[in-house]
């Protein structure tokens, strides 16, 4: 009873990731991620960082704000470079979607997502996203798509976090010009 339950939960999962476009989610040296956290003129050296491949349904978007993760995150494993497999995205093969590749450290708050390490303002963190790209979707007995190649991928450089001066301590600035302003006085 237990292999037939088993083998109907794969037959449906082999039914189901049948029908949906399918992206091969791996990069090369073409395309590393690198790091600029040593700072100076580049090159920098490639970074090794987490990877998510984001993604829509949606075209013509304004920004990436829509986008959301994929499957699961990856490592690089060399750095800069990174193997994450085959990720669904869209009803069918051979549909057209957004997609994008963020990258974060984990830091000392070992963030699980690209935007929970962002929001963080965690200055240990390094962030960087690709630009987005439109690409057609494989699977369904077509080759899965990679998202390498012309119009896809390009290479993009990892930063660390400046968290945004609260008000409070602009505030605080501002007085304390007119503070030292007034003194000249």
């Amino acid at each position: 009873m237990k292999k037939l339950l088993l083998t109907a939960t794969l037959v449906l999962a082999a039914v189901a990731s049948y029908g949906q476009g399918a992206v091969t989610f791996a990069n090369a040296a073409s395309t590393a991620i690198t790091n600029i956290s040593g700072g100076g003129p580049g090159p920098y050296p490639k970074a090794t960082v987490q990877v998510g491949l984001y993604g829509s349904t949606s075209l013509g978007l304004a920004d990436d704000s829509s986008l959301t993760l994929i499957g699961l995150t990856t490592n690089t494993f060399i750095p800069g470079t990174f193997s994450g497999g085959t990720r669904f995205i869209g009803a069918n093969p051979g549909d057209t979607v957004t997609l994008q590749v963020r990258a974060w450290s984990l830091g000392a708050g070992n963030y699980a997502t690209y935007e929970a390490a962002f929001a963080s303002g965690d200055s240990t963190v390094l962030v960087g996203k690709s630009t987005k790209w439109e690409q057609v979707t494989g699977g369904g007995g077509n080759p899965t798509q990679p998202i390498t190649g012309a119009g896809r991928l390009t290479p993009f450089t990892v930063t660390t976090i400046v968290p945004e001066p609260s008000s409070i301590a602009l505030g605080l600035l501002g007085l304390g010009a007119i503070a030292l302003f007034r003194r000249r006085k």
